[in-house]
């Protein structure tokens, strides 16, 4: 019996060892993540090997976000095919942003023969794409995941500071934004990303990557050109929770942006080539 006793005793002594082991080992390769600092966006890639992308040092690397500063018309461009069904809130803090979870609502778009299932949107202040080198007060994210491969689609829209509240933000406001790490925020209200997008048919496309780590470089950008509006007090709301969780602008290593509407440089004053793709 004796000899028993120690044997189980051993056997959990190695179940404990082997579950610290574990756990110590989780917590080495959960690296965390800020946007000042040691763990700041300059350090992200030192943080984590599987981060490495986000040093976007190679000579073709493709991170995001970017200045949006010259663009080529592209005639073959169409407004986005976006199928969005309500949902019920299900915002979460993560310790780095406000996130929307989807879990089978049926809402993907489709863009360039493919389709995208919509997975969560987020929040960033300010926004992480810049036009022509000038930063909005806030920058929503819809993103996207191919339902056949790990190739993800993210809609971009910025936000500016313009007097009256947004119906939209007011809903999330009202039911209650998640303030710390953590906390989730779960009700009964329907809410419709199709409710948030200004206009879906004048946008900027480029190939990119997520603008948080691990900074895979698998995602399809779509900025829509007309910006969104939200009250002081709204983006105060946001600010004080989010601070500033923006990435800095990345280098676009001769990637093309591409635009719906050869208006878009008389509409915003930019520096877009005019030049069109040849269909």
């Amino acid at each position: 019996m004796r000899a028993i006793g120690k044997e189980m005793s051993r056997n959990r002594l190695s179940v404990m060892i082997v579950a610290a082991g574990l756990s110590l080992a989780a917590s080495v390769s959960a690296a965390d993540f800020s946007y000042s600092g040691d763990d700041g966006p300059g350090f992200w890639s030192e943080l984590d090997p599987a981060w490495s992308a986000c040093a976007g040092t190679a000579p073709d690397a493709r991170q995001s976000p970017v200045n949006i500063g010259h663009a080529r018309f592209d005639r073959n461009l169409r407004p986005l095919a976006l199928q969005s069904y309500p949902t019920t809130i299900d915002m979460f803090n993560n310790g780095h942003t406000i996130e929307q979870r989807y879990e089978g609502t049926g809402s993907f778009i489709h863009f360039e023969g493919r389709d995208y299932e919509l997975q969560q949107f987020h929040f960033h202040t300010l926004s992480e794409h810049t036009i022509n080198s000038e930063r909005g007060a806030m920058e929503f994210h819809a993103v996207f995941q191919d339902r056949s491969s790990t190739d993800k689609l993210v809609v971009g829209e910025i936000f500016e500071v313009a007097g009256k509240n947004n119906r939209f933000l007011q809903v999330l406001i009202d039911a209650g934004l998640p303030r710390k790490n953590g906390a989730t925020t779960v009700t009964s209200t329907p809410i419709n990303l199709a409710d948030v997008l200004v206009s879906t048919s004048s946008y900027f496309t480029y190939p990119g990557s997520l603008t948080t780590p691990p900074c895979s470089e698998n995602v399809t950008w779509i900025v829509l050109a007309k910006t969104a509006k939200l009250s002081q007090s709204q983006f105060l709301a946001f600010r004080r929770i989010l601070g500033n969780d923006f990435r800095p602008r990345q280098a676009l290593n001769g990637r093309v942006v591409r635009f719906t509407s050869a208006q878009h440089g008389e509409d915003r004053d930019t520096d877009w080539s005019g030049e069109n793709i040849a269909e």
